[in-house]
C-alpha cells in the first residue's frame, strides 16, 4: 500500500471511529417566548416601565460551578419583548447580600472576571455553531464577540472579541441585587429572512463573591461556557422583523507630529471603513487608508526557539471573522504590515459559510496584493467541511500560493479534525504539501487529546501564513496527552488534573527521531479559582546529526485576590536547552512574574517581567535576558479611558512607552489623543510620534 493510501486509509478509520462515537443532542431545549410591544421600555437598568409587565419570564438557572447540576443559590430572572426594530432583555438578578457584589469600572470589552456579570448568546441563524455574545457587569460596561465552531474545545476557545456591534445598555444595584436593560438593534445582527424566527439562546451568570457560574439552559463544567451552543435554549416568537439597510460609514480623520533624530514632519490624513449588509447574511467590509493608531503595541518578548514569533492580530479590520481564514494557518495577517486599502466578504447562504478579503500592503518596489477565500459548509449538525485558498503577488514572477482542504467533525464529546494543503511557489514543483490530523474527546472526567502532522520539505507558505519550519526540511510530527480529571470537592479544591503524554518528531535531514515525554503532569484548581501546575518534560532532540538529551521543569501557579493585588501569575522553568542563537547545548533557568493591582475600582496596574540566565555545558552562565512589560489602565468614566503601555527589552535595547487617552462619544464614535516614543541603547531617542484621531459612526 502506498504512503498516500496509508495516510487515506488512516483518516477514514478515524471518520468512521468518529461518527460511531457522535452522538443527538440528549433532550428538548428550553424555550423562552419574546414579546411583540408597541411602546419600548427606556433603558435605564430599571425594570419598571409597564411593557415589562407584558413580558413571560423565566427563571430556573441550573450551576455549572461550584455544585455542577444544582439550582443557582440566587436565581436570575429573564424578561424578552422586541419591536420593528430591536430586541430587549430585561435580567433581574436577584441576590441576598447585594453589598456583596462585585464590581469594577473596567474599559470597554475588558475581561470583567472576577466581576459580577450577564453574559448572552443568540444564534440567529439556529445552526448550534455560531452565535453573536452581549456581557454585561453592574457598572453597565459592556462586552461583545462572536463565536463560532460551537465554541470549539472547553472554555472559551474559538471567540472572536474583534467584532463590534451596536447595543445599549445600563445596569443598577438594588436592594435585592441588580438589574440590566439591554436593546440589541435588529440591523446589528444577522439573521435569516424569514416571516417567523426561532433563534438560540443562553444566558450565563457568575456571581463574583460566590464564584459561582450558572445558566438558564444548563451547561457543564465540560463544556466551558454558554459558546456551547449546541446546548442553547430556544427563543420563539419573533415574527416580521427586518435586519435594516445594515450600512455603517466610519470615516476618520488622524493628525500626526513625529521628531525622528534632526528631521521633524507634520502630517494630516483621512479614511474611511464601509461596513454593508448585502443581504441578511451576508457582509461587506472595506477600509481606506486605515490608521491604527490607537491599537497597543506588542509586548516584549524572549524567543528561545529557532522561529519567528506568533504575534496575534489587534487591528479590528483583519480580527473580524478571523476564524473564516485561519485553517492550518495558511494566512496569517501579520504578514499584512501597512495595508493601503482592504476589502472583505464574509457571512453564510445557507449551509455554507464564505469568506472573501483582499488587500494591498504597502513595500519598497511594487506594492503587492494579498488575497483570501473561503468556502465552508455546514454537515452533521455541528460539523463541517471546508476549502482555502490564499495568494500574494507582488510581481509576475514574485508570487506565494496555497490552496487547503479541512473536515471538522464534532459531537458532544469527541472531536476530529483533518486537514490537507499544499503550497505553490517559483521554481517549487514537487515535495510542497502538508497534511494534518487531530482527534479529541473530552468528558466530565477524562480530556484526550492526539495529533499527526507530516509537513513536506518544500512546502512554504512564510509569506501569507504562518507554519514554521526549517527551509528545505520537512518534518513528522505524532503526538498527545490524556488528562485524568476529578473533583474533590473538599478543603477548597475544585479540581484535579493529572496526566501527560508523549510527542515524537523526525526531520527529513535526519536518520533518527526524536521526542518529547511530558511526564507528569498535575494541576489543583482551588474553588476561588487559583490553581498551581507543575510539567516535568523529558526529551531527545536531533539537530545537525547530533542527538540532545534533556530535562525541563516548569511550575506554574496563578493566585487571585480581592485585595489590592488582584493576580498573580507566577512561571518558573528550569532545565535543559539548545540555545539557538549562540549554537550550543546548555540549561537554563527562567522566572516570569505577572501581576495585576486594583488600587481603586477605576484604575488598574499591570506588571509583568521575564529573565532567563542561559548557561554553557559547563555550567558557567552565558548571558541573563530580561524583558518586562508595564500596562496602566484609569477611567474616570465608563466612556473616557487613559493607558500608558511601557514594553522594554534591556537586552536587546529597547525601550518605548505608548500613552493613549480616549474618549466613546457616542456608541462606536471615538476621539483618540496618543503619544508614543521609543529609545536604543544607553537610552539613546530614536523617534517620537503624537497622533489624534477621530471617527464618527453612521449606522443605516
Amino acid at each position: 500500500m502506498s504512503h498516500n493510501k496509508k495516510v487515506l486509509h488512516t483518516c477514514l478509520v478515524f471518520t468512521s471511529l468518529f461518527l460511531v462515537a457522535s452522538s443527538l443532542r440528549a433532550s428538548e431545549p428550553k424555550v423562552i417566548t419574546a414579546v411583540r410591544i408597541q411602546h419600548p421600555p427606556e433603558i435605564d437598568g430599571k425594570l419598571d416601565d409597564p411593557c415589562w409587565r407584558l413580558a413571560v419570564p423565566t427563571s430556573g438557572f441550573i450551576q455549572m460551578d461550584p455544585d455542577e447540576g444544582k439550582p443557582a443559590t440566587e436565581q436570575t430572572i429573564v424578561r424578552v419583548l422586541y419591536d420593528d426594530y430591536n430586541l430587549y432583555l430585561g435580567i433581574e438578578c436577584l441576590d441576598s447580600r447585594p453589598d456583596k457584589i462585585v464590581t469594577r469600572l473596567v474599559p470597554r470589552e475588558s475581561d470583567f472576571y472576577p466581576n459580577d456579570l450577564i453574559s448572552i448568546v443568540l444564534d440567529a441563524f439556529h445552526d448550534h455553531q455560531n452565535c453573536y455574545g452581549f456581557q454585561i457587569n453592574p457598572r453597565g460596561v459592556q462586552r461583545d464577540f462572536r463565536s463560532f465552531d460551537d465554541g470549539g474545545r472547553a472554555g472559551w476557545w474559538k471567540i472572536e472579541l474583534a467584532w463590534d456591534g451596536l447595543w445599549w445598555s445600563e445596569a443598577e444595584v438594588t436592594d435585592k441585587g441588580w438589574s440590566a436593560e439591554i436593546a440589541i438593534p435588529f440591523k446589528t445582527l444577522r439573521f435569516p429572512s424569514k416571516k417567523e424566527q426561532t433563534w438560540g439562546v443562553n444566558i450565563q451568570r457568575f456571581q463574583g463573591a460566590k464564584r459561582e457560574d450558572s445558566a438558564w439552559a444548563p451547561i457543564t463544567r465540560a463544556d466551558g461556557g454558554i459558546i456551547k451552543v449546541s446546548k442553547a435554549g430556544d427563543l420563539i416568537g419573533l415574527e416580521n422583523i427586518k435586519p435594516g439597510l445594515h450600512l455603517e460609514l466610519l470615516p476618520y480623520g488622524t493628525t500626526r507630529y513625529s521628531w525622528k533624530g534632526e528631521e521633524n514632519q507634520w502630517e494630516k490624513d483621512t479614511g474611511l471603513d464601509i461596513k454593508y449588509g448585502i443581504a441578511s447574511n451576508l457582509t461587506a467590509d472595506v477600509t481606506l487608508n486605515p490608521d491604527f493608531c490607537h491599537i497597543e503595541a506588542d509586548p516584549e518578548e524572549i524567543n528561545l526557539t529557532r522561529f519567528e514569533l506568533y504575534y496575534q492580530e489587534k487591528r479590528p479590520f483583519f480580527m473580524e471573522r478571523s476564524e473564516l481564514f485561519s485553517p492550518m494557518n495558511l494566512f496569517y495577517s501579520r504578514r499584512i504590515a501597512d495595508p493601503k486599502l482592504g476589502a472583505k466578504i464574509t457571512g453564510k447562504v445557507g449551509d455554507y459559510s464564505t469568506g472573501l478579503l483582499i488587500a494591498v500592503d504597502e513595500e519598497k518596489g511594487p506594492d503587492p496584493t494579498y488575497g483570501v477565500f473561503r468556502l465552508q459548509k455546514d454537515i452533521l449538525k455541528i460539523s463541517s467541511l471546508g476549502i482555502i485558498g490564499v495568494g500574494k503577488q507582488k510581481a509576475e514572477d514574485q508570487y506565494s500560493r496555497a490552496l487547503g482542504a479541512d473536515l471538522s467533525l464534532h459531537s458532544e464529546h469527541n472531536t476530529l479534525s483533518l486537514g490537507f494543503a499544499k503550497s505553490f511557489n517559483p521554481d517549487i514543483e514537487k515535495d510542497d504539501w502538508m497534511a494534518q490530523a487531530e482527534f479529541g474527546r473530552s468528558t466530565k472526567r477524562f480530556v484526550m487529546h492526539g495529533e499527526f502532522k507530516y509537513v513536506q520539505p518544500e512546502f512554504n507558505v512564510d509569506k501569507t501564513g504562518y507554519v514554521p519550519h526549517d527551509l528545505h526540511v520537512g518534518e513528522k510530527r505524532l503526538g498527545g496527552y490524556a488528562d485524568y480529571l476529578f473533583h474533590p470537592e473538599r478543603f477548597g479544591i475544585k479540581r484535579i488534573e493529572f496526566g501527560g503524554g508523549p510527542e515524537v518528531t523526525k526531520r527529513t535531514d535526519e536518520n533518527r527521531w526524536g521526542w518529547r515525554l511530558t511526564y507528569p503532569y498535575f494541576s489543583i484548581i482551588f474553588k476561588n479559582n487559583d490553581y498551581i501546575r507543575f510539567f516535568h518534560h523529558h526529551w531527545y532532540l536531533r539537530w545537525k546529526q547530533k542527538g540532545y538529551r534533556g530535562r525541563t521543569f516548569e511550575l506554574n501557579p496563578m493566585i487571585y485576590r480581592k485585595a489590592f493585588i488582584r493576580v498573580v501569575r507566577l512561571w518558573v522553568c528550569i532545565g535543559d536547552q539548545y540555545d539557538w542563537e549562540d549554537d550550543y547545548f546548555g540549561s537554563i533557568r527562567a522566572i516570569y512574574i505577572w501581576a495585576d493591582t486594583r488600587p481603586w475600582d477605576n484604575l488598574s496596574l499591570e506588571l509583568g517581567g521575564k529573565v532567563i540566565w542561559e548557561y554553557f555545558p559547563s555550567d558557567r552562565l552565558d548571558e541573563v535576558k530580561k524583558v518586562g512589560n508595564f500596562r496602566l489602565t484609569y477611567l474616570p468614566t465608563r466612556d473616557i479611558s487613559l493607558r500608558i503601555f511601557a514594553p522594554i527589552n534591556p537586552s536587546a535595547h529597547k525601550y518605548a512607552v505608548n500613552l493613549l487617552f480616549g474618549w466613546r462619544y457616542r456608541p462606536m464614535s471615538n476621539f483618540y489623543l496618543a503619544y508614543n516614543e521609543r529609545r536604543g541603547k544607553d537610552m539613546k531617542f530614536i523617534d517620537r510620534i503624537i497622533m489624534a484621531k477621530v471617527s464618527y459612526l453612521w449606522n443605516l
